[in-house]
């Protein structure tokens, strides 16, 4: 055999065998393990710490799902309650213990009218009269400031010629400025104690229904002292208030003071009285 021929035949099947090997390395991938060991052990602490993941496609699950008997930790504080938000608009509703008492009233008030004698009259025979009229009351506390307008009427029955009687009336303003003495709360009932001074003013006279005329000489202003005790009862956002007071007077503008009248204004009433604003 020629050895050239020989040699030349070597070569060929030398180059054979390295081409089909190097085709046989380029067809086939290699898949990394790096990923699927990542992948696994993620799995197994998934599952040691009970977190179920759902598919891609499905929505998140904000809920873990406990497993292996492990108990899901819930966040309370011992001790401590959560305020109970009843009002509108998320804000609390104040309680009777914080509501807002007001610092100023209004009320009216009327009633009947009667004049006493300190010493017996047995010749006059009193009359039933009426009163009605406003009031302010200033303060919130035992003692509060209460000024009033009234308007009263007084009878008298006197004796007239022939054994007859005649009734005569007259008619004026009170203005009295009282403190107010009072026990208990808005929220409920009280009892109060009226003190203090007041004016008049000496509106008109009549005999029989008729007007007279007032003598010019006669003084119209007078003044004196008035007190009266009363209950002031819940009802609604005020109170009804029922009262009883004389009124005693001390003398005039034109003689000064001269407490020497021997009659008392006396007077019953009943009213109602409501809180400006606000509260209670």
């Amino acid at each position: 055999m020629n050895p050239v021929k020989s040699v030349y035949s070597f070569l060929a099947f030398i180059l054979l065998s390295i081409g089909l090997s190097f085709a046989q390395t380029s067809g086939t991938t290699t898949k990394p393990t790096a990923t699927t060991s990542t992948n696994r052990q993620q799995e197994l602490y998934d599952e040691y710490h009970g977190i179920t993941k759902k598919p891609a496609t499905g929505a998140p699950s904000a809920t873990p799902v406990t497993n292996r008997g492990e108990s899901q930790p819930q966040s309370t504080n011992a001790g401590t309650s959560r305020p109970t938000v009843t009002g509108t608009a998320g804000r609390p509703e104040k309680t009777s213990s914080n509501e807002y008492v007001s610092n100023l009233r209004i009320g009216v008030r009327g009633g009947v009218t009667r004049v006493f004698f300190t010493e017996s009259q047995p010749l006059i025979d009193p009359g039933i009269g009426f009163v009605g009229g406003v009031m302010l009351n200033v303060g919130a506390g035992t003692f509060s400031f209460q000024p009033e307008v009234n308007y009263a009427r007084y009878n008298l029955k006197v004796p007239n010629f022939g054994g007859t009687k005649i009734t005569g009336a007259f008619d004026q303003i009170e203005v009295p400025l009282f403190l107010k003495i009072a026990t208990g709360t808005y929220a409920g009932n009280r009892f109060f104690v009226n003190v203090g001074p007041y004016g008049s003013y000496l509106a008109s006279v009549s005999v029989n229904g008729k007007k007279e005329s007032i003598d010019s000489g006669t003084e119209r202003f007078q003044f004196g002292a008035a007190a009266g005790v009363g209950a002031a009862l819940k009802a609604g956002p005020g109170h009804v208030t029922i009262e009883v007071r004389g009124l005693y007077q001390f003398g005039d503008l034109e003689a000064g003071f001269t407490p020497s009248t021997k009659t008392v204004l006396a007077q019953g009433t009943i009213g109602y009285s409501f809180p400006l604003g606000g509260g209670r």
